[in-house]
């Protein structure tokens, strides 16, 4: 079976969330599947840097009147997977993000630039024979790939199959109706049953009403979109839809994070050894100017800054915990006003609080390895990855319980990994905070839910099995 996979971004070339961590793994874990996969992603600024030579390009002509979009094949760096990128200097070469400017604003024509990407995606699917190889199906991942299967509607011509991978439903794509020129498709796609979106019309909309199949990211937040609170304005549709929507828990790729072999960490350890996950918490308190000691309880958050995460929570429920002697460790940015609360609760206990604002990949690993507890209190979440990587390195995820969050940490029952509330308010946040303390106060009870958590798999090899059943369902329909 041969795969196109499309995405805005891709790690290791480019990140901005858990998206890129999905298109970096998945199809590698796909393709030791058997399966024929490509990838495809925009050439923004400095990617071919990172990429082996091309071997094949194309030009595709200048259809938005941008520039010509080229198509170029190579393969990811340390695999066999191969890679389209598509170029066009005017619209991907650009100073900032692969979405926001260097001000933090969304550029103003991603409407033009997702399109673009998405019609050359559109024109492999639908004429393969332009590069030689024609996929079977096509794999959209949000808004920025929808525009695809809105082209392949509007050519009216028998095509491949069609799966869009929801990640966040939030981000939808939307753009003002007086725009819709310039992504070169038909007014008739602007119907209640096509792109329009209350006044506006949507790329995700696109992806959602013209698949063959639509997936998210864990099977809880599949049931949560189909309501008007995590709905996002979309539920109505997903509700039409419900009967092709699916919901596949993200995996971890454990090359990546694992303490058992994970090159950022002071100590390696595993299951068998996890006494030695203490060195990385002392190597973590030296890190940050904090007091070495083994029996501090530490809690920390690796996160973007954002009520959505909840983050605005945890700066009153973490109080009780820091005047009992707790510790505190941050790594993360966002909202102004919320880094500066976190930044005050640092200066009211520095020598117990470390907060760094921003992101760095390998204090991330250092921070996972070397904290205790977790704190993800999010409104709403998709999948999660990082009480997938907490626990992999038995760090106790305290999470609410919400979309991929509810799926993977549970609190009672045989398979209790971490600690789980309800309610997004600090009062239940703190609930969950002291009873983590309790049970961390008891050794026993806390190795046990360690090894629990650390037993887990959540590789890619195993959720694999569930996108081929997938992918060969939608094939043969």
């Amino acid at each position: 079976m041969k795969v196109l996979f499309a995405s805005s971004e891709i790690h290791p070339l480019i990140k901005t969330g858990g998206l890129a961590d999905v298109a970096g793994a998945l199809p590698i874990a796909l393709k030791k599947q058997g399966i024929d996969i490509k990838l495809i992603m925009p050439a923004y600024s400095g990617i071919l840097e990172k990429l082996p030579p091309i071997k094949n390009s194309l030009n595709l002509g200048n259809p938005f009147a941008v520039g010509d979009l080229i198509l170029l094949e190579t393969h990811l760096p340390d695999s066999h997977v191969p890679i389209y990128l598509v170029q066009c200097q005017s619209l991907f070469e650009r100073d900032g993000g692969p979405y926001l400017d260097q001000s933090g604003h969304d550029f103003a024509d991603n409407d033009v630039r997702f399109a673009a990407f998405s019609w050359v995606c559109a024109m492999i699917t639908q004429y393969g024979n332009l590069m030689g190889w024609q996929p079977d199906l096509l794999h959209l991942n949000d808004w920025q790939t929808g525009f695809a299967a809105a082209y392949l509607a509007s050519w009216r011509l028998e095509h491949p199959p069609i799966v869009t991978t929801v990640h966040n439903l939030r981000y939808n794509g939307s753009f003002p109706l007086h725009d819709f020129d310039r992504v070169r498709l038909s007014s008739e796609l602007l119907s209640i049953h096509g792109m329009e979106f209350y006044g506006r019309y949507s790329a995700l909309k696109a992806g959602l009403v013209f698949a063959d199949a639509i997936t998210t990211v864990s099977p809880t937040y599949a049931n949560e979109i189909l309501t008007p609170t995590y709905g996002d304005g979309l539920d109505g549709t997903l509700r039409a839809m419900s009967h092709k929507l699916t919901g596949i828990l993200n995996g971890v790729d454990y090359n990546e994070w694992s303490p058992a072999c994970d090159p950022y960490i002071h100590t390696h350890y595993d299951l068998h050894t996890i006494d030695f996950k203490l060195q990385n918490k002392l190597a973590l308190q030296r890190e940050n100017g904090l007091d070495e000691n083994a029996q501090t309880p530490i809690f920390g958050v690796v996160s973007r800054l954002t009520e959505q995460k909840g983050l605005d929570l945890i700066p009153s429920a973490i109080e009780l915990a820091l005047e009992q002697g707790a510790m505190f460790i941050v790594l993360g940015s966002g909202d102004k006003n919320l880094e500066q609360q976190y930044l005050t609760l640092q200066e009211r206990f520095p020598k117990q609080v470390s907060i760094r604002i921003g992101y760095d990949e390998a204090y991330s690993h250092r921070l996972q390895a070397g904290i205790d507890m977790l704190l993800i209190p999010s409104r709403f979440e998709p999948c999660g990855l990082t009480q997938l990587y907490a626990l992999k390195y038995g760090t106790l995820p305290i999470v609410r319980s919400t979309g991929g969050l509810a799926d993977t940490v549970f609190e009672v029952g045989p398979h209790a990994n971490g600690f789980v509330f309800e309610n997004a308010n600090s009062q239940d946040l703190k609930a969950a905070i002291t009873r983590a303390l309790t049970v961390y106060a008891n050794l026993n009870d806390w190795r046990t839910r360690q090894i629990q958590a650390m037993s887990q798999d959540h590789s890619w090899e195993k959720a694999t099995n569930a996108w081929v059943n997938l992918y060969q369902s939608v094939t043969k329909k």
